[in-house]
């Protein structure tokens, strides 16, 4: 800042109130007086016009949001030029796409007489994108099989489902982009359930839910999904080792008569499980002469347990002599 700005600004300061507010009601005067008189001179500037597409919104579908405004380079007023520069009051162009899905993409030229057209107060210089990137999509609609993703549910740890899974809807129908569609699995549409570490029975609305939900309608919008989780615990129990085909004539005997199953078992059904609802069988012909030990084999279990595993799968045999 010069030194006589410095002395203009102390001298301001030093003013009388009733005095500052002259000076600064001349100031605001003489700025409205030089704005008034630029706005209405013309120029040439460059603007975002704003514009309105216009297409069968019924049969096609927006993919990716259209351009909203075009820029150009126009000469007017500049009342009017500030007009458009803010979007005040300004009137969108309409342009009118003929084939939207086949039309990707726009060069700006080639709407020099359309937008020239429908400028009001302004007149097109030209326009300065030289492309407009356009995705519409014909709409369409396609059914799909409905399969539940029982496999990717979420329980807590030690909790298992113990019944089917049941859902009330089979069939479910999309409407959007055809691209998007075709690209879909053809015979079955896929249900995931977000919740995590399942705990206690299910029995739950679940929303169809897909890429891009802006772009679909989805009918009927969920399904209603059902399933019953118990918690389990490991236990294990001794078991007698039943022989087969030992005879007279086999020359070898067991260890060990007895082995330990292990297994996961509900919680509350773990008392029930006993070892007699078990069976294991040592076959004297799968004995292994390299090592002399026989493979067992686990031949029933109960029906309400899971993982039921041999902790020792073999057994060591002695020669009789």
């Amino acid at each position: 800042m010069d030194f006589n700005a410095k002395r203009t600004i102390k001298r301001l300061w030093s003013l009388r109130p009733d005095n500052l507010k002259i000076v600064v009601l001349c100031i605001i005067t003489a700025t409205t007086y030089w704005l008034f008189l630029a706005l209405n001179k013309p120029y040439d500037t460059s603007v975002r016009y704003p514009v309105k597409w216009i297409f069968d919104n019924e049969n096609y579908v927006v993919v990716d949001n259209l351009p909203d405004r075009i820029r150009m380079n126009v000469h007017g007023m500049g009342w009017n030029l500030l007009r458009a520069s803010f979007g005040l009051k300004v009137q969108p162009l309409s342009i009118n796409l003929s084939n939207p899905a086949g039309t990707k993409r726009i060069a700006g030229i080639s709407l020099t007489t359309e937008v020239a057209e429908e400028l009001e107060g302004l007149e097109l210089n030209y326009i300065i994108d030289d492309t407009l990137h356009l995705n519409i999509d014909h709409r369409t609609t396609k059914s799909f099989a409905v399969y539940i993703d029982s496999a990717g549910i979420s329980l807590s740890p030690n909790f298992r489902i113990t019944s089917p899974v049941r859902y009330d809807v089979d069939l479910v129908s999309l409407n959007g982009p055809s691209t998007m569609l075709n690209a879909m699995p053809a015979d079955s549409f896929l249900v995931h359930i977000e919740e995590q570490e399942i705990d206690q029975d299910f029995d739950e609305d679940v929303p169809f839910v897909v890429n891009r939900p802006d772009l679909f309608k989805i009918d009927p919008e969920s399904t209603h999904i059902t399933f019953q989780v118990k918690k389990f615990q490991t236990n294990s129990l001794s078991i007698p080792v039943q022989q087969l085909h030992f005879t007279d004539r086999t020359r070898f005997t067991l260890t060990d008569s007895v082995t330990v199953v292990a297994f996961e078992v509900q919680v509350d059904l773990a008392d029930q499980i006993v070892a007699d609802s078990f069976a294991v069988v040592a076959d004297a012909r799968r004995f292994n002469p390299k090592d002399s030990t026989l493979y067992l084999q686990l031949d029933s279990v109960p029906g309400n347990i899971f993982g039921a595993r041999l902790q020792t799968p073999q057994v060591k045999v002695v020669f009789n002599e």
